[in-house]
C-alpha cells in the first residue's frame, strides 16, 4: 500500500522532482549498504527468524510514520528517515525469502514455484495494494500506513509457520569474509556476472524515470491520482500474465532466449511510455512492461538458484543485489537531475533509447548465458 501512499505523501509536501526522486534513493540505498551484511548474516542464522524479526520492525516503523501523520509532524526529511528504515528491513527479507525457497522445494520445481511467488508477490503488493493504497489514503493520509502495520505484523504470523527447514551450522569464518565470498563467487561465475551486469544497468535508467512517476503522470499525462494507481496495476498485471507464458516460452526456447523475448517487450513498452501524452497509451504500455518484468525476475532467479550452492545462496543474493540494485539511489538522483535540465520527459526518452539498444544488441549481451555454459555450472 505504501508503494502509492508514499509518493502521493511525498508530492503533497514537495513538487521538487529532485526531492520527490529522493524517496526512490532512500527507499533502495540499503541494498547498497547493508544488502552484502545481511545476505552473510541470512547464511548464519536461521532464516525464519529472521524475516521474523524484518517484518515486526517494519510493522513498528510504518506506524510510527502513520502517528507523525496524525500529529501533524510528517514532513520529507521523516519520509526519508522511514524509507530508509523499511529499505534496511527489505535487505535482510528479501534475501532471506530467496534463500529459504530451495530448501522448501524441489530442484526440479523451481521455476514453477519462482513464478507462483512472483505473480502471488505482485497481485498483492502491485495490484491490490497500490489500489487500496490510493483509496485509504484518500480517506486520510495516515491509513495505507496504519494498514501496512497490520499486514507486516500478519505476515510475521504467517512466516512463523513455515517449516524450520533450514539447517544452521555454527560459523567458523568471519563475518566479513563471508560478506566477500558472495561478491568473489558472483565475479567467477560467467552467468552470474552477465545477469548482474545487465539488470544493473537497465535499473539505473529504469529508476531514473520511475523516480518521477507522480510527476509524470500529472504533468505529462496530465491525469491524477486513478491514473497513477492504473499504471502500476497494469505492471503488476503484466507480470501476473507472465506466470502463464513462462512455461509455453521454456518449452521452445532457451534460458537466454527467454530473456531477449523480455528485452524486446521491455524495448517495445518503454517507447510507448517515454512519447505518450496519452493515460490510456501509457497503462497499456506499463501492462507490457510488467510482462517483460515478469519474464525476467522468474528466469533469472531460477538460474541464480540453479546455478549456486544452497549455503552461499544468501551471500550470493546479497552481492547480485548489492550491485543491481546499489545503482538505483543513483539513477533516481541522475532522473531528477535529468528532469530538471531536460525536461521532465528526458529521463523516460533515455530509458526508452537503452532498453531497445539492449534488445538490438541481445544475441551479444547474452551470448555467455547459453545452455552450455549455463549446464557446466548448476550446482545441485
Amino acid at each position: 500500500m505504501f508503494l502509492t501512499a508514499f509518493p502521493l505523501l511525498a508530492a503533497l509536501l514537495t513538487r521538487d522532482p529532485v526531492l520527490i526522486s529522493g524517496i526512490t534513493i532512500a527507499t533502495k540505498l540499503p541494498w547498497l549498504l547493508f544488502s552484502l551484511f545481511t545476505g552473510a548474516i541470512s547464511d548464519r542464522m536461521d532464516r525464519r527468524r529472521l524475516m521474523i524479526g524484518a517484518d515486526v520492525t517494519r510493522c513498528a516503523i510504518v506506524a510510527t510514520l502513520a502517528a507523525t501523520i496524525v500529529t501533524d509532524h510528517s514532513n520529507i526529511w521523516v519520509l526519508y528517515a522511514c524509507a530508509f528504515s523499511l529499505g534496511i528491513c527489505e535487505t535482510l527479507h528479501t534475501n532471506c525469502a530467496q534463500g529459504i525457497l530451495p530448501d522448501l522445494i524441489a530442484p526440479d520445481q523451481l521455476m514453477v514455484a519462482n513464478a507462483r511467488f512472483t505473480s502471488a508477490q505482485v497481485t498483492s503488493a502491485q495490484f491490490v495494494g497500490p489500489s487500496l493504497g490510493v483509496i485509504l489514503f484518500n480517506t486520510a493520509s495516515a491509513l495505507p500506513f496504519a494498514a501496512n502495520a497490520i499486514t507486516f505484523a500478519g505476515s510475521a504470523a504467517l512466516i512463523k509457520a513455515i517449516p524450520n527447514v533450514h539447517g544452521v551450522e555454527a560459523p567458523t569464518t568471519r563475518l566479513r569474509d563471508d560478506m566477500l565470498d558472495g561478491l568473489k563467487f558472483l565475479r567467477d561465475n560467467p552467468v552470474l556476472r552477465r545477469l548482474t551486469a545487465i539488470l544493473t544497468i537497465l535499473n539505473f535508467f529504469y529508476f531514473a524515470a520511475a523516480a518521477l512517476l507522480v510527476l509524470y503522470t500529472s504533468d505529462l499525462l496530465h491525469s491524477g491520482e486513478l491514473t497513477f494507481t492504473a499504471l502500476s496495476v497494469g505492471a503488476a498485471l503484466g507480470t501476473v500474465a507472465s506466470r502463464f507464458l513462462v512455461g509455453p516460452l521454456s518449452r521452445r526456447l532457451e534460458s537466454s532466449g527467454i530473456i531477449t523475448f523480455a528485452l524486446w517487450v521491455w524495448a517495445i513498452s518503454s517507447i510507448g511510455i517515454a512519447f505518450t501524452s496519452s493515460s490510456y497509451v501509457a497503462v497499456a504500455s506499463y501492462i507490457l512492461l510488467g510482462v517483460g518484468n515478469g519474464l525476467w525476475t522468474i528466469i533469472n532467479t531460477t538460474l541464480r538458484q540453479q546455478l549456486t550452492p544452497a549455503r552461499m545462496l544468501g551471500r550470493m543474493n546479497a552481492a547480485f543485489r548489492t550491485v543491481s540494485w546499489g545503482v538505483v539511489p543513483f539513477g533516481a538522483a541522475f532522473g531528477g537531475i535529468a528532469a530538471r535540465y531536460m525536461g521532465l520527459r528526458g529521463p523516460f526518452i533515455v530509458f526508452a533509447v537503452v532498453m531497445v539498444g539492449s534488445a538490438v544488441f541481445s544475441r551479444l549481451i547474452l551470448k555467455p548465458l547459453s545452455k552450455d555454459a549455463i549446464g557446466t555450472t548448476v550446482h545441485t
